[in-house]
């Protein structure tokens, strides 16, 4: 009973606008493919080899684990790495000849490679990568399109002094626009994501 509370706790939810991802081992839209070291980085310092910590999130490393011991931080993350992944389906990704995905890779290039790069693995500790990165695959698309939307402020630490920015695109880009780059951004490179639709990305624009 105590571990499906535990779990319970671990699953999506939405905050203040921002989907908070799955936390537990699984490899694609969880923590599995962190190590541990990297767990500890990302609590530490809002940065890790995948993602730079943003929204609510951002807030709770600078007001608090960034402060935390490096024993409390190795504590946490060696129970976080001890949750099993549960039952996560992968979608089937959309094929590069989908129009969606057509329209999405021009406008990934003209607007997302010039910091994430071609290959999706970005340059980080500024720009994270997309290739592989849990947010971009989780079910919920709500984090991705209210980054895309208003734009994000990367965490200031004490061992993370620059904090990275992306601009809001929403005056550039419509909401189909949005759907289109953001379903190539998940079905690229060995993502898998399922579709999004412009209904879901005007759902998050209506909010802001």
């Amino acid at each position: 009973m105590e571990l499906t509370r535990t779990l319970n706790s671990c699953k999506e939810r939405s905050l203040q606008g921002w989907y908070a991802p799955n936390i537990t081992g699984d490899p694609s839209v969880g923590i599995g493919s962190w190590s541990k070291e990297e767990l500890v980085r990302y609590l530490k310092s809002g940065v890790n080899h995948t993602t730079v910590a943003s929204g609510p999130m951002a807030e709770a490393i600078q007001n608090s684990t960034s402060l935390m011991t490096d024993a409390d931080l190795n504590a946490m993350a060696a129970y976080l790495k001890s949750l099993p992944s549960g039952s996560v389906d992968r979608p089937t990704p959309l094929p590069p000849s989908d129009p969606r995905m057509l329209a999405g890779s021009v406008i990934y290039h003209d607007t997302c490679s010039a910091c994430h790069g071609m290959d999706g693995k970005g340059a980080m500790p500024l720009f994270p990568a997309l290739s592989g990165n849990p947010i971009v695959q989780q079910s919920n698309v709500e984090t991705l399109a209210h980054v895309v939307l208003a734009g994000s402020q990367g965490v200031h630490t004490p061992t993370a002094v620059t904090t990275p920015s992306m601009p809001s695109l929403s005056w550039r880009l419509d909401d189909q626009q949005i759907a289109d780059v953001l379903n190539f951004i998940r079905n690229t490179w060995g993502n898998s994501g399922s579709v999004v639709t412009p209904n879901e990305v005007a759902a998050v624009r209506g909010e802001q």
